[in-house]
């Protein structure tokens, strides 16, 4: 059974094997928090594309050359994301912000800084950005089955990356293996419950399916 993050962005990672790892971090990062930081690492891609492209257009930066920038920005977000080497520090942090607001049109604001053919070619660098991303995460999926077993793709890899992204400013381990015991609902009750207390409709999510 997935779980979900509030955006709705679904983790095929089982209940006990999720809360198993946030019960590492809990209370000091909280469900909520590391399911957030989850979207934002999904986000990534798009928030340097949407950088890039108002740079373009308030610069006035020829069109052609604006959806060539659209389309390097959201490629170094997917390439950034696949081995999950976030170096440049509160990236994450700033993309997970995003998260809050994005499918809001923010981007439209570039629409009154520039005349349509920019935006055009925003929108193209952008679309082929996210259909190169696609065919990255098929490969990177493909690539995480032969050497561990296991069908992960983009959205449990975001999950395990924001989870060690945590672990790892806590000085927590960023081994994503758990024990027998980590996975006992004891150990991970008081971080579901907190989670549940505090965003009822989230958790309920969890048992749709």
């Amino acid at each position: 059974m997935p779980i979900y993050t509030p955006g709705g962005l679904r983790v095929r990672l089982s209940l006990n094997y999720v809360f198993g790892l946030i019960a590492r971090l809990f209370p000091k990062v909280d469900a909520f928090r590391i399911l957030k930081t989850t979207e934002g690492i999904e986000s990534l891609p798009t928030l340097l594309a949407l950088v890039i492209g108002l740079v373009c257009f308030i610069t006035h930066v020829q069109p052609v050359s604006t959806g060539i920038a659209v389309f390097v920005a959201y490629i170094a977000g997917a390439i950034i994301n696949l081995p999950g080497l976030y170096f440049i520090p509160s990236l994450v942090s700033i993309a997970t912000l995003y998260s809050y607001v994005s499918g809001f049109g923010i981007f439209l604001i570039g629409l009154f800084l520039a005349d349509w053919k920019t935006v055009l070619a925003f929108f193209l660098g952008k679309f082929f950005g996210w259909a190169i991303n696609q065919v990255l995460e098929l490969w990177d999926t493909k690539r995480a089955y032969r050497l561990s077993g296991q069908p992960f793709t983009a959205s449990e890899k975001f999950f395990l990356n924001a989870y060690r992204l945590h672990a790892s400013r806590l000085g927590v381990s960023t081994n994503i293996e758990l024990t027998d015991d980590e996975l006992k609902e004891g150990n991970w009750a008081p971080a579901f419950l907190d989670f549940e207390g505090k965003w009822p409709k989230v958790a309920a999510r969890f048992t749709q399916e």
